[in-house]
């Protein structure tokens, strides 16, 4: 393909937002290349890949996490930068149509509108009641999404009000991962430490309301809390492109760059200083009560990440300090295989003791991530796989339908009886045995990017997102799916989600 020559100006747009032009060749021939597709091998399931615990399993790892909380750095990461247009995606639409709909469905509105935590803000505000008057439907939804009005539209999902209390209270998402980390994130000294990833244009409303829902709980049997964020840098922006594969110009022939998706995220992850991280979505989150039934299972999640990496630590320093003999690495060997899940390259038992020890080294010391998987009820997403890889051993990986080739119908059928989903429920260690942070961007599977058709405005257009964060981003983590219970994922994908009784509070 004939070379892309690039004008003085283009080079300085690059510049100016820390993009590297050579990465920028890169994010061009990964559109040329098309797709890289994983092969699935198998959905895991319980005891193939996922981990069912029996009760007293579950206290134990609890009790562990509870008496040892105090001795770890715990944060909760929770990507927060979704904006809830999205959530708004149906009403947007009907403003389009002219109104929710007609007859029935514009009653079924009315009925409903009531229901949802913030109609006291429509009710109590003078321009809302006379549209409930009305019944000015069309009137509603652009004083509900507008500017000129609750502005939901143009607000960050973290900053929607998700749930209504008896009292009258309203909370959003964000106050409400607050009151939560409380249960089982504070140290021995009653901190509580969250960071939250935001859009820089929103950045300064959510610092502000954090400082005022602090003010409001600490010190109320809550402890106190330690909030930090970060922005997702546009030098993680990637190039958009025509169908031809061509760089796409904006109206001013500028380049067009776009958000790289959540796996850019991964460095802000890095960043942090935490022996133990708690990675949650900012939409997925209960009322007060509910979430303090869920709480335990966070412990547990917790825990097994403390015994794991204890587990880890002591083989590796094991391995380092001395000359094991053959039933001490079978011993080692056995861990890996049944523990970890990790499946061996052929002809590997056959090895000198030397490569032997090399491999197990180089297995035990990566990150490691504690994943809690649901029974699949029909939400989209991605869900647990054993993958295939190139070397013949086979990983276990959180796959989406867009790493699918569809094309394939042995593959589409593998896709087709999964039965377990993933929730974003994790616990990520992200320090090796020496207390060093690792590098995590050695981790990632750099081929799992997603290439995606986009239409804006009449324009059609490819958009590139690098490997997700909970996907490839952590294609080479050590990682253990854990089967939690479906109470504990309620997401808020779109404003309708707010109906569900999970999100009602009746007392």
């Amino acid at each position: 393909m004939k070379k892309i020559v690039y004008s003085p100006k283009d080079i300085r747009q690059m510049k100016a937002t820390g993009i590297d032009p050579a990465g920028v060749e890169k994010q061009l021939a990964s559109y040329r290349r098309g797709p890289s597709y994983l092969k699935l091998n198998r959905p895991c399931a319980v005891k193939d890949g996922i981990v069912s615990l029996a009760p007293a399993q579950r206290k134990k790892l609890i009790d562990l996490y509870e008496s040892s909380a105090g001795l770890y750095k715990l944060i909760k990461f929770v990507p927060a930068s979704g904006a809830a247009s999205r959530m708004f995606t149906d009403w947007f639409s009907a403003i389009e149509k002219g109104s929710p709909g007609s007859g029935e469905r514009d009653r079924n509105f009315f009925r409903d509108l009531k229901k949802f935590p913030f109609f006291p803000l429509i009710a109590e505000n003078k321009t809302g009641e006379e549209l409930l008057k009305k019944k000015d439907s069309e009137g509603l939804l652009k004083f509900i999404l507008g500017a000129d009005g609750l502005n939901y539209g143009n607000l960050p999902k973290a900053l929607i009000p998700f749930h209504r209390y008896p009292e009258g209270k309203l909370r959003n998402a964000l106050e409400e991962h607050l009151l939560e980390a409380a249960g089982y994130i504070a140290g021995k000294n009653g901190v509580s430490h969250l960071h939250f990833t935001l859009s820089a244009e929103h950045r300064p409303d959510i610092m502000k309301y954090v400082k005022k829902v602090m003010a409001q709980h600490e010190g109320v049997g809550r402890g106190k809390y330690k909030v930090t964020f970060s922005v997702q840098s546009v030098s993680t922006n990637t190039i958009a492109v025509e169908e031809t594969n061509l760089p796409l110009r904006d109206a001013r022939g500028e380049l067009v760059f776009r958000p790289g998706g959540h796996g850019t995220l991964l460095t802000n992850l890095n960043n942090l200083d935490a022996d133990f991280i708690f990675v949650r979505n900012i939409d997925n989150i209960t009322p007060e009560l509910l979430a303090q039934k869920n709480t335990p299972c966070r412990k547990m999640l917790g825990g097994l990440a403390m015994k794991i990496q204890k587990e880890n630590f002591a083989f590796l320093r094991h391995l380092e300090a001395g000359d094991p003999d053959a039933s001490e690495i079978d011993k080692i060997i056995a861990y890996c295989s049944q523990t970890l899940q990790i499946v061996f390259p052929q002809g590997f038992v056959t090895q000198t003791k030397k490569k032997k020890v090399q491999r197990l080294f180089s297995v035990l010391n990566r990150p490691l991530r504690i994943c809690g998987v649901v029974k699949n009820d029909g939400e989209p997403g991605g869900g647990p796989f054993w993958v295939e890889e190139k070397d013949g051993t086979q990983t276990l990986q959180i796959v989406e339908s867009a790493h699918l080739d569809k094309s394939n119908p042995e593959q589409s059928a593998i896709w087709a009886r999964a039965q377990y989903f993933n929730p974003v429920d994790m616990v990520c260690c992200i320090k090796d045995y020496q207390g060093d942070k690792f590098i995590l961007d050695n981790y990632v599977d750099k081929k799992a990017c997603l290439i995606t058709t986009k239409n804006e405005k009449g324009v059609k257009f490819k958009a590139l997102e690098m490997p997700g964060l909970w996907n490839g981003s952590m294609a080479c983590w050590n990682t253990i799916f854990v089967e939690l219970p479906l109470i504990v994922f309620n997401p808020v994908k779109t404003v309708y989600d707010l109906l569900r009784p999970e999100h009602r509070v009746t007392s």
